[in-house]
């Protein structure tokens, strides 16, 4: 659960050699997750027509990594990935990028 003083970070990263397509937190985008019925659904801001296309081309091949950190307490991490392919949508006259995907797996790195 989110709140005030919660930080949310999401990566976009490519599956073979985790190479880094889009870190959108590090890049100050704002983008929000929701919960679909077939899934879950990302909307970034403020995208530029180059990194649209960019994960548009390596569409078969993401893995979002969606952090929060909440003071005092363990980062929460979830890895976000489509089974076949996400569905990507992009609003050239918004700059507005919407991925959805329909795997979700929580995961720690504290016992590695």
């Amino acid at each position: 659960m989110m709140t005030a003083s919660s930080q949310a970070h999401l990566y976009i990263k490519h599956a073979v050699g985790s190479r880094m397509l889009f870190d959108v937190s590090g890049d100050g985008k704002p983008f929000t997750l929701e919960e679909a019925s077939a899934g879950w659904t990302f909307q970034i801001e403020d995208v530029d027509p180059a990194t649209a296309a960019l994960l548009e081309e390596n569409a078969q091949d993401l893995n979002l990594f969606y952090f929060i950190q909440q003071p005092g307490e363990p980062i929460q991490k979830a890895w976000f990935y489509d089974k076949d392919r996400p569905r990507i949508e992009y609003d050239a006259g918004n700059r507005r990028c919407t991925l959805h995907v329909d795997s979700r797996m929580a995961y720690s790195n504290e016992k590695v």
